[in-house]
């Protein structure tokens, strides 16, 4: 198969020519991302703890005091609440910062593959290559930010509107919810902009963000069907290995809620570590399940790049 980055492919090519490179150069990958990989996993479960056991245990002792033993809320648990509150968000930061960084490891690859065409084995297991990390960084936070701005915006307008006419909750949960569904779709030639901005590192991100971001609207139609398609194969088995994962997070919400109705936790004393491990595994597997998405959207770059140039050469 030919793996070339630069040739104008259909979504079918795109999607194709993605899996083939990563499974011929799976053991590539892996020898470059592989201790990424477990700093991922061991956020990942952390923050999985957090979310699945820490946070539902605390809230159901809050809603037992306040709710069923009707008495006020000590300051202690209040306290303990908001530390892992504020625990859990500095786990979210963490977790998107060591998501970037181990996309970065994959990055790494992929533009020495944009230069020459070619990708060369790490000679050494314990060598992370740390030359698109900080790139990637700034380009996730970046494409975050500038999604999120019209975001707030939309955010602070509707309750504006709220306060002064708060019997339109219907309507503007309807208008919210349709402009959410069409920011959504606009938002898919921002992987277009992200990608292009990683692999030039000559160029800022918002020198690149106006052209870049209508050439890929302009493709609005290649990236949705392609990423959908490739997304939904990831999903299906992204969802497989999440199974021991959901499975432990709903008995662990189970038990809360029997305890919050007067029953003993009924869980095993080695659970949590149990659980750890569980999520640690599927953190690490999650990774090299996911991956795949970013070579698509590389090869989509390299299409819309190349279909362009083409259309500049017929036009002279």
């Amino acid at each position: 198969m030919e793996y070339v980055l630069f040739k104008n492919r259909s979504y079918r090519g795109v999607i194709s020519t993605s899996y083939g490179l990563y499974f011929s150069h799976f053991r590539l990958f892996f020898k470059a991302s592989w201790l990424m990989a477990l700093v991922f996993a061991v956020v990942f479960a952390a923050l999985e703890m957090s979310l699945s056991i820490q946070l539902p245990a605390l809230s159901a002792t809050i809603m037992k005091q306040e709710l069923v033993q009707k008495t006020t809320l000590s300051p202690e648990v209040a306290q303990q609440y908001l530390l892992v509150v504020g625990l859990t968000f500095l786990l979210v930061l963490l977790y998107i910062i060591v998501e970037a960084l181990t996309a970065a490891t994959f990055l790494n690859k992929l533009k020495e593959h944009h230069d020459t065409n070619a990708m060369t084995v790490p000679n050494r297991w314990f060598a992370i290559s740390c030359r698109m990390m900080g790139r990637t960084l700034k380009g996730y936070f970046l494409t975050i930010l500038t999604v999120l701005i019209p975001v707030v915006l939309m955010s602070a307008v509707f309750v504006a509107v709220y306060q002064f006419k708060p019997t339109a909750t219907m309507t503007l949960f309807v208008i919210a919810f349709v402009l959410s569904i069409l920011l959504g779709l606009l938002y898919f030639p921002m992987l277009f902009v992200f990608m292009k901005y990683v692999m030039n590192p000559g160029q800022s991100y918002f020198s690149l963000l106006g052209p870049s971001y209508t050439m890929g609207l302009r493709h609005w139609g290649h990236i949705f069907t392609t990423c959908l398609i490739g997304g939904l194969i990831i999903c299906l088995l992204a969802g497989v290995c999440c199974l021991p994962t959901i499975i432990l997070a709903q008995a662990h919400w189970a038990s809360q809620e029997g305890f919050l109705n007067g029953d003993p936790l009924g869980m095993p004393h080695y659970i949590n570590i149990l659980s750890y491990i569980t999520y640690f595994l599927t953190g690490f597997i999650l990774v090299y399940l996911c991956m795949p998405m970013l070579i698509i959207v590389y090869y989509i770059y390299g299409s819309i790049i190349t279909f362009e140039q083409e259309k500049n050469q017929l036009a002279i």
